[in-house]
């Protein structure tokens, strides 16, 4: 049985360093070996705001490696691959996955079958044939770390939008999600991009990576009315999580448009319509992170044609022994930071 040195809740709001005992790979599974990996705004959600999630949980859920170990039934993994694995697990065998839906398997006994522990040495995915890709030789591993989630996350709030060529989008908050967002919404041709920012780094990224305009938070609102002569936009994308924002998104919908929300609204024990009916007539939806192989392929397939570049929102280094120290700097946004890669020796 393998030790991972890897980051663990150690108690609400605090993780720390532990030996972790990895159990040899069962059916399906691959054990991979990290190489790099990164701090995701829902893991600050899972300390901070979750307590459901216990203390001694290892961490993270974002992972590129090499394989180590390959459990039984494995056929499209070899030992030495190198490899991304989506953060959310799928069997490919259950209903859901054979409709598509690998974000919610069902067959893995878990409602999220969320990966824990790659913030690691190494670390165990389960489905690996359906949750785990091989990365192409010509994409190091501070791109393909983004098609684990954030990537997939902000693409699919603006596929779940149906955003057609030529429309308008708005995305609230430019934190990573809301960036990938911004990314998607620039490849799937929105003519228009507002992005709603007030922090002056990730004003500059949002422009940096399609955004056509950026309003304040404080008058988004007003501001996106007017940038769109008052009819609002076809899709909002709500990336924060609060009750105000997610208001805001309907209140800058047009009638018949759509409001995407993939923010995660720990810590809310009610998410409210709003009360004005600026609800009404517009679809609502909500979206996990499009998980699966093929979902890997396609972006890392992006990628690799130079159709997407995500890697500049990587703004900070840092090792493995130092993530205590970047998940402080993450969750406080110290030092314009955006998105941290975290080397694993």
């Amino acid at each position: 049985m393998p030790i991972a040195k890897t980051c663990v809740k150690e108690e609400t709001g605090k993780v720390a360093l532990a030996d972790v005992d990895l159990p040899d790979p069962g059916p399906g599974q691959v054990l991979i070996r990290t190489t790099m990996t990164t701090i995701c705004g829902s893991d600050i959600h899972i300390v901070d705001d979750i307590p459901e999630v216990p203390a001694g949980m290892p961490m993270g859920h974002e992972g590129v490696g090499i394989i180590e170990a390959v459990g039984e039934g494995v056929e499209r993994l070899r030992t030495g691959d190198r490899v991304v694995s989506s953060c959310l697990m799928s069997c490919g065998d259950c209903a859901t996955c054979n409709d598509g839906e690998m974000a919610i398997c069902e067959g893995l006994g878990s409602p999220m079958n969320l990966v824990f522990g790659a913030q690691g040495e190494a670390f165990l995915t389960s489905g690996a044939d359906h949750s785990v890709a091989k990365i192409p030789s010509g994409i190091d591993d501070r791109h393909a770390m983004f098609v684990a989630d954030i990537l997939s996350t902000g693409f699919g709030a603006i596929e779940r939008a149906e955003v057609k060529a030529g429309q308008s989008v708005a995305i609230f908050a430019q934190g990573p999600v809301g960036l990938c967002a911004t990314l998607g919404a620039k490849h799937y041709g929105a003519e228009r991009i507002i992005a709603v920012e007030g922090l002056p780094e990730r004003v500059e990224m949002a422009t940096r990576l399609g955004a056509t305009h950026v309003v304040s938070p404080e008058n988004a609102v007003d501001e996106i009315m007017s940038i769109t002569g008052n009819r609002g936009v076809d899709a909002a994308i709500e990336c924060l999580g609060k009750q105000q924002t997610f208001e805001n998104c309907c209140k800058v919908t047009r009638l018949g448009g759509t409001i995407s929300s993939v923010g995660v609204y720990a810590g809310i024990p009610a998410l409210s319509l709003p009360t004005d009916g600026s609800f009404v007539h517009r679809k609502i939806v909500t979206t996990f992170c499009p998980a699966g192989a093929e979902r890997l392929e396609f972006l890392l397939d992006l990628l690799d044609r130079g159709k997407v570049d995500p890697s500049p929102m990587l703004t900070h280094e840092r090792s493995l022994d130092d993530i205590v120290g970047a998940y402080d700097m993450f969750r406080n946004r110290e030092d314009g930071v955006i998105k941290i890669a975290v080397s694993v020796p």
